[in-house]
C-alpha cells in the first residue's frame, strides 16, 4: 500500500505574498472579504471572489496558475484556497494576516 501525498494549498507572510505578486506579475490575486470591503480598499488587480463566482472563475484559470488568495485576517482565505486545490490547482496561496499586511507588505516592496 503506498502513500500519495494530498496536494495542499500555501500559506504565505504578507512580505512573501508581496514578492511573489511582484515576480509573477500573471498570478492571480483574489480577495474574498465582503463586496463592500473590497470596493473600499482592494490590492491593485485583486479580483472579488465569493462562492457563488467560484466555477465561473475555475473555469477561466489554468490549473499551474499561482493564485493568491487574501481575506480580513488570513482565515477565509485557506477555506477558498482549499477549494482551488480540491479542483486540482497546484499553486494555491493564503495570505495569513489578511489584506492590511499584505497593503502594507507590498508598498514596503515597491518602495524598496
Amino acid at each position: 500500500m503506498s502513500t500519495v501525498e494530498k496536494p495542499a494549498y500555501h500559506c504565505l507572510s504578507p512580505q512573501d505574498a508581496a514578492v511573489l505578486l511582484l515576480a509573477e506579475p500573471s498570478a492571480s490575486i483574489f480577495d474574498v472579504r465582503d463586496i463592500a470591503n473590497y470596493q473600499r480598499a482592494h490590492i491593485d488587480g485583486a479580483m472579488h471572489l465569493s462562492e457563488d463566482r467560484l466555477l465561473a472563475w475555475m473555469r477561466r484559470l489554468p490549473k499551474e496558475a499561482p493564485i493568491v488568495i487574501y481575506c480580513y485576517q488570513g482565515n477565509a482565505s485557506k477555506t477558498f484556497a482549499q477549494m482551488f486545490i480540491d479542483f486540482r490547482y497546484t499553486r494555491v496561496f493564503s495570505v495569513d494576516g489578511g489584506y492590511e499586511p499584505l497593503a502594507a507588505a507590498l508598498t514596503a516592496a515597491v518602495a524598496a
